[in-house]
């Protein structure tokens, strides 16, 4: 069911290929590839030259998995959900809220599945997510609606990513702006597939999607797709209504619980007595969030998989994180 699309370097180039074996999880493995005649350098126009049946499949190849780059490429617009499952919302105090919460995320922040990200110097408090996004077949804009019985018209494929998260910067910066904490380059890794699917596949296949992440072995997220909040075909509808989105754009579908650091009191009463000062906030927060479990630091690794609950396993992420800039 569906075709399991990589995009890897070729010596100086880079290709798309398919898979023709298991999917990989660790950068070591080695995974049979076979390359694709398309000229493609975008998501976008990949899936726009697949849809003609004149693609040819050269050989198979094989190659080390460390070669394979994120299957969006940079062009594509991030938008994301957030508190979309209701365990991540209660542990964020906003179990309760009943709007259906959108973000974007720099398509810069993308690396491939086995990258490593970077923790930037002015960074104390890096956290992941694991979530499953989507990416779309065509364009959406005014007056396009998306209902989950014809999701596949609008959704061409699912891809595993983990959308990292500086919380001392999302949170201490003016009026608690999202944006450039989940933005720093390396922060979603992607891949290592996109799982490219026909348009009668994606509304069943979006209902059987498990996800999973570890930090140097221990679980800490684990959530299944029918646990979301806001279905795909009702938010891709929502975000349509009033921003346009074009083929080969992301969407992240949220995270489960087991972040880092779940709200606590404490961490409500700071950000509402000190909204207008950023860095008593942010300092307030580093001492608060902090006495929990440790938030991610160089040398750790934090791997992730993605499985279709029916018994296809479509790879995973491992990825190092290392003292950036």
């Amino acid at each position: 069911m569906g075709r399991l699309i990589v995009r890897y370097r070729d010596g100086d180039r880079i290709r798309w290929g398919e898979l023709t074996g298991e999917p990989p999880s660790h950068p070591e493995d080695v995974v049979s590839v076979a390359p694709l005649s398309v000229v493609a350098e975008t998501t976008a126009g990949l899936i726009s030259a697949l849809d003609d049946p004149l693609v040819a499949i050269e050989p198979e190849t094989k190659l080390l998995a460390n070669r394979l780059l994120s299957p969006v490429t940079p062009d594509a617009c991030i938008y994301a959900q957030g508190l979309n499952y209701q365990a991540h919302a209660a542990e964020a105090q906003h179990d309760k809220r009943r709007s259906n919460l959108i973000f974007a995320k720099a398509s810069s922040s993308l690396t491939g599945p086995f990258g490593d990200i970077e923790r930037p110097g002015e960074v104390q408090l890096l956290d992941y997510e694991v979530e499953f996004g989507l990416v779309l077949r065509r364009n959406l804009g005014a007056g396009d609606r998306v209902a989950e019985a014809d999701l596949g018209d609008a959704v061409a494929g699912i891809v595993l990513c983990n959308d990292v998260s500086a919380r001392d910067t999302m949170f201490g910066t003016t009026f608690l702006q999202w944006f450039r904490g989940k933005s720093y380059r390396t922060f979603c890794p992607a891949g290592p597939v996109l799982w490219l699917l026909d348009r009668s596949e994606v509304a069943e296949a979006v209902k059987h999607l498990e996800i999973k992440l570890w930090v140097n072995g221990e679980l800490r997220q684990q959530a299944v797709s029918e646990q979301l909040i806001w279905k795909p075909a009702e938010t891709l509808d929502y975000v349509a209504s009033s921003i346009d989105l074009k083929r080969g754009d992301l969407l992240l579908t949220g995270t489960p619980g087991g972040v880092t650091a779940p709200a606590t009191p404490r961490m409500v009463e700071i950000l509402q007595q000190n909204l207008l000062a950023d860095e008593v906030r942010r300092d307030a927060l580093r001492v608060e969030m902090t006495k929990g479990r440790p938030f991610l630091e160089p040398g750790d690794v934090v791997t992730a998989t993605l499985a279709d609950s029916r018994g296809l396993r479509l790879g995973g992420l491992a990825n190092r994180v290392v003292e950036g800039a």
